[in-house]
């Protein structure tokens, strides 16, 4: 089997920690080269070096606001993009680099990898059985304690607050778990420095109310909880899973509780061979591009409310 080629931009310590390890074991992939940083010499290029490159994807996790530029100048230069969140930190160009991706019959690729573990299966396909009836009203939460103070998010210019690494994760439900199209009203309340730090906010319609709460300087909490006509549904660990430890989702129902324990999965290797099997269709290109411009979409609204 050929590998893929794959150019790195941004290898800090998450990188290094959660996806390296990954792509190291990974068959299909194979890292050909990083754009440069101080004191490296293999493998590593200047910027213009690095899009000379022919490299068949690169991998995106520099601070948030340098991503804009790179899926440009990667997809310019050929390259399907998979790209940390936030894909953007701003929409502007949302429109020109989708059209860019399509032109050059790319994938434009936002990771949210919790959306590949089996948990996530689990309860998308709960809710769509209708087994617990209609959802009434959702809570969720991605919070945690403050960061050092160097850490990139607490620049205005590198990373630009900590809405687009927390309030991201719960917002993405609305398009990966939910899939809801319909109209939302907005009530969001940030509370900032200079950067903005964390905030809460409620979605809803007629028949249904979402709370999410997001941010630094908090209990660390990352969860869902979704309450049914018929029941309820609990799990803690939901965006970030380590992948040596079991998860459980509980479940009341008719006053009884019901545990379902999920064996131990890396939701970052399987988020690799889903992009791995799938990569050339143009359905799943299609896909991808929808699912960031609606994310967006919601973004948007989210942050002119």
């Amino acid at each position: 089997m050929k590998y893929q080629s794959l150019g790195i931009i941004g290898s800090g310590n998450h990188f290094n920690n959660k996806i390296k390890p990954v792509l190291k074991k990974n068959k299909f992939f194979k890292i050909s080269g990083y754009l440069k940083r101080k004191n490296l010499k293999k493998n590593y290029f200047t910027e213009k070096e690095f899009f000379e490159k022919k490299f068949d994807f690169v991998y995106i996790s520099c601070p948030n606001e340098l991503h804009e530029k790179y899926i440009v100048k990667a997809l310019n230069s050929g390259f399907n993009v998979i790209c940390e969140k936030p894909f953007l930190t701003k929409s502007n160009n949302l429109k020109k680099i989708i059209q860019l991706s399509t032109k050059k019959n790319k994938l434009i690729f936002e990771c949210f990898m919790y959306v590949y573990h089996p948990v996530f299966s689990y309860i998308k396909a709960l809710i769509e059985s209708k087994k617990l009836g209609p959802i009434q009203y959702v809570i969720s939460s991605f919070k945690f304690p403050s960061l050092e103070k160097n850490n990139n998010r607490y620049s205005k210019k590198l990373g630009n607050g900590f809405f687009y690494d927390a309030a991201v994760y719960p917002l993405s439900l609305e398009n990966y778990l939910f899939n809801f199209k319909s109209k939302l009203n907005v009530t969001q309340k940030t509370f900032k420095n200079t950067v903005d730090l964390n905030g809460y906010i409620l979605l809803e319609n007629k028949s249904t109310r979402r709370f999410y709460f997001w941010g630094e300087g908090q209990n660390y909490s990352n969860n869902l909880e979704i309450f049914f006509k018929k029941g309820s549904l609990y799990v803690d660990k939901f965006f970030s899973k380590p992948p040596k430890k079991s998860i459980f989702v509980k479940i009341q129902l008719n006053k009884k509780e019901i545990i379902k324990k999920f064996k131990p999965s890396d939701h970052f290797e399987n988020m690799f061979k889903v992009i791995e099997k799938k990569y050339k269709s143009k359905s799943f290109l299609k896909k991808n591009r929808e699912l960031i411009s609606n994310h967006y979409n919601l973004i948007d609204l989210v942050k002119s409310s």
